[in-house]
């Protein structure tokens, strides 16, 4: 193996030859011991590989035995360096050669005290040689404890005793001792001692280590107060009020002009209270500045334990526009609900109003068919009761039920109904075989072509809100069958009473759900009265899909016995009897 050594060819004379060939060291130029000596300190500072160093000092202690305390200085700098260093690396085993080949070549040249030194120091480089290849330093890093070790003294910035560090990881002092000296026989930290108590702190392999793996390094030569750490806009004054310091974020917030300078609290107050065009207190601690058309700043202040003042500020111009916004809203809201309310009142004088003046004109009008009815009444027992004439005409016949079906009509579809107040319909005695058998007659003397079937027979008369009820059924009956339905039925289940009423779907409807349908036809108006008296009200479907069935039911406060059943179809023959089909009409 050979080496460029920095020697001119022309200055040196690298053997003699004698008769029987064997090659015998010259003297030595003062130039050539300068190379040799420039190029051992190259080995001693670690700027020589080791097959460079190998063979400089086989050169060196071959030609000039003199060199040998130079070639041992240069071996014990590069075993420090290694052991202190903790560089084993793939090399180790690399320098325990040359090492070892040096304490040979001295042993040859009667150096007997310098070669023992030196194999010394081979016994050295070994020892690390083995110790690395037994604990790697990856191996080492990766067991249990050791990161969370180097994370706490790379926080503290300075060493930490053994007792701190057991308290921080909540180790045992065994665990503690066998996770340290693993760190240290890796050279990622070094030990101290002061009496009983031992401390560690981390090396400059162990700060390099620590960085590689993201562990924060406190640096105490670069420490600086907390709230420059900060990461947000942070202030603190001293209890007198004297300014303690700030750092850049805050500065940045108040739009300080010299941001290495913080006035007296007081001053600073003043000066941010100048520069602000509103203000706003949310606490005692809290208020809120505005700074220009859309920028907003928030302080709170807060009392340490060492009674310094500390202000935390913020940009809260988001909240504030947000917040500026609903109350923009919150205004419109409430215009709004001015005029709702205004237009409610407005509406509500209408309705009373035009209850006012539909109860007149209904007083009038079953008036008026109660009195016409009479006066046909009367007309048609003169007839009958005249032994010249007993034949009543048909037409007066036919004007009677229309009057009787007018009187059922309006009394029924147009009393007044409160949908709006709950619970106040009076509690009355009905009869509902007796509403739908009328309904059903006025419905059919209204309009002839109407046939449908009803089954109300067994109901018995029940105690409720009377009036309601008698509505809804008059207005399922009259109005219902003017839209598709055709079959009703009634039956008392329990404390209710429930009508299924049939409809069936009109082709103009197609497109419509069923409530939908039943809502066009008017039959909505019946749901807002069944529920507003604590009733329930259902549209289904059913599986012809040409139908649809409303359920509701009626809540019943109590009954009295009563049957039969009554079923309507087409109008019967006219007959000469006295007798009249039943109507209910109020004279």
């Amino acid at each position: 193996m050979t080496v460029d050594l920095p020697l001119k060819q022309a200055d040196v004379k690298r053997t003699e030859t004698s008769s029987t060939g064997s090659h015998f060291p010259g003297p030595m130029s003062a130039t050539d011991r300068k190379a040799f000596e420039i190029s051992l300190d190259r080995i001693g500072r670690g700027d020589a590989t080791p097959a460079e160093a190998a063979a400089a000092i086989r050169k060196a202690l071959t030609d000039e035995p003199s060199l040998t305390e130079r070639v041992y200085d240069a071996l014990r700098d590069v075993t420090w360096r290694t052991l202190t260093s903790r560089s084993f690396g793939g090399e180790l085993s690399q320098w325990f050669e040359v090492v070892r080949h040096a304490a040979a070549l001295a042993a040859s040249k009667n150096a007997g005290g310098m070669s023992e030194r030196m194999r010394a120091f081979a016994d050295l480089i070994s020892q690390s040689a083995r110790f690395a290849e037994l604990q790697p330093l990856e191996e080492v890093l990766n067991r249990k404890h050791t990161k969370s070790l180097l994370s706490a003294i790379a926080g503290a910035g300075k060493a930490v005793s053994n007792i701190a560090l057991m308290s921080i990881l909540g180790l045992r002092e065994s665990n503690l001792s066998r996770v340290t000296g693993a760190l240290q026989g890796t050279g990622l930290i070094e030990r101290s001692s002061s009496g009983k108590e031992a401390s560690f702190a981390l090396t400059d392999l162990g700060r390099r280590v620590a960085t590689k793996l993201d562990i924060a390094v406190n640096d105490p030569a670069t420490d600086r107060e907390w709230w420059h750490l900060a990461p947000y806009p942070l202030a603190v004054w001293a209890a007198s009020g004297g300014p303690v310091g700030a750092n850049a974020a805050f500065y940045r917030l108040t739009r300080s002009k010299e941001p290495a300078v913080l006035p007296s609290f007081a001053d600073w107050k003043m000066t941010i209270a100048k520069m602000s065009r509103d203000e706003r207190m949310t606490s005692k601690d809290t208020w809120r500045l505005q700074i220009d058309d859309t920028t907003w700043i928030q302080f709170t202040e807060a009392v340490m334990p060492n009674g310094s003042l500390c202000l935390l500020g913020s940009d809260v111009s988001l909240a504030m526009k947000a917040m500026s916004e609903a109350e923009h809203a919150l205004t419109i809201a409430k215009e709004a609900e001015a005029r709702a309310r205004r237009e409610l009142a407005d509406t509500q004088n209408r309705l009373v109003a035009y209850q006012s003046a539909n109860s007149h004109v209904r007083d009038e009008i079953m008036s008026v068919a109660a009195r016409s009815n009479q006066r046909v009444r009367d007309t048609i027992d003169v007839w009958t009761h005249t032994a010249e004439n007993q034949i009543v005409p048909d037409e007066l016949h036919a004007v009677e039920k229309e009057l009787g079906a007018m009187q059922v009509a309006v009394r029924n579809l147009m009393g007044p109904v409160d949908i709006v107040t709950e619970g106040k319909s009076a509690s009355g005695w009905i009869d509902p075989n007796h509403v739908v058998t009328e309904a059903m007659n006025t419905a059919r003397d209204l309009d002839p072509s109407i046939h449908a079937t009803a089954s109300f027979g067994k109901v018995p008369r029940i105690r409720g809100a009377a009036s309601s009820l008698r509505t809804v059924l008059s207005h399922m009956v009259i109005i219902g069958t003017r839209h598709g339905a055709y079959d009703f039925h009634g039956a008392l289940k329990g404390s209710k009473l429930v009508t299924t009423v049939r409809v069936k779907s009109p082709d103009e409807h197609a497109q419509l759900t069923p409530f939908e349908a039943v809502t066009s036809s008017g039959l909505g108006y019946c749901r807002a009265i069944v529920e507003t008296n604590g009733g329930a009200f259902e549209v289904r479907e059913t599986g012809s899909g040409s139908d649809t069935m409303i359920v509701f039911s009626w809540p019943v406060e109590g009954k009295t016995p009563h049957g039969g059943k009554i079923k309507f179809g087409p109008p019967a023959k006219t007959n000469k009897s006295r007798k009249r089909p039943l109507r209910g009409i109020v004279d």
